[in-house]
């Protein structure tokens, strides 16, 4: 009998030889970084960092000197809007902008808030550690330097301070109110709890402290509605472009 070797590949036994299994691990959970936060606090801190550094500006009677105030005010513009342009990755935020019934939505609030920042301006009172306005008179200035004022001064109202507060009030401290790693919750998430602080907050950021909770409330209510933070941009544009249309038609220089 002759006897030859077999070469031919042997079929594996599942029950005696089981492929190995990775083990199973949990989904590690990404902690918020310094860096994204950056992109929604700096352009808010250096703006009223700035905004305080102007009560120390040469003084004309009882206002800042008009020349040094204007070149101020703009060097504060264009360095918080450059600020705002190296970020712009979180504009992303304002989309989608709202549709008809939203965008009327956010226009009525915007002109309703206008409305509550002067019908209560003399109806509550004012505590000093909330600061005051600088409340610059430009009629000191000739004709040509007073309208490229009001430009400027206007630009920063309707378009700058919308942006860097909306994307640091109701974006980013909201959301980080309702989890700490707010890129996990969607814009348009509102809770009681971070309705109030925000509102609080933003109250006590500004000297008109009632109208300003108030505003804060209604547009957590907007953000709520609407679930855009885009609709809260143009109310709070439209909001100021109405504030800003009132003080130089009334010269009331006491609300900037």
């Amino acid at each position: 009998m002759n006897w030859k070797p077999d070469f031919s590949p042997r079929k594996s036994d599942p029950a005696a030889s089981p492929e190995p299994v990775a083990p199973q691990t949990a989904p590690v959970k990404r902690e918020t970084q310094t860096a994204d936060i950056l992109p929604y606090v700096v352009p808010m801190f250096i703006y009223v960092t700035l905004a305080g550094a102007e009560g120390y500006l040469p003084q004309l009677g009882s206002q800042p000197n008009p020349a040094w105030y204007a070149v101020a005010y703009i060097a504060r513009l264009g360095i918080v809007a450059a600020l705002a342009f190296r970020y712009r990755e979180t504009w992303k935020d304002f989309r989608p902008l709202p549709r008809s019934p939203g965008l009327v939505l956010a226009v009525a609030t915007g002109l309703l808030v206008a409305f509550l920042w002067v019908g209560l301006d003399r109806y509550y009172p004012r505590f000093g550690v909330m600061g005051k306005r600088t409340s610059f008179d430009p009629s000191a200035m000739e004709a040509v330097p007073r309208v490229l004022f009001y430009i400027f001064r206007m630009t920063g109202l309707v378009i700058l301070v919308p942006v860097i507060e909306e994307l640091f009030w109701r974006s980013f401290l909201n959301r980080w109110l309702i989890e700490p790693d707010f890129r996990r919750v969607p814009i348009g998430r509102v809770t009681w709890m971070s309705a109030a602080v925000t509102s609080a907050l933003f109250a006590t950021a500004h000297p008109e402290w009632l109208p300003a909770l108030i505003t804060g409330a209604l547009w957590a209510w907007l953000l709520h509605q609407t679930k855009s933070l885009g609709a809260c941009l143009i109310s709070h544009a439209v909001a100021n472009l109405a504030l800003g249309i009132y003080v130089i038609q009334f010269r009331a220089w006491e609300f900037w």
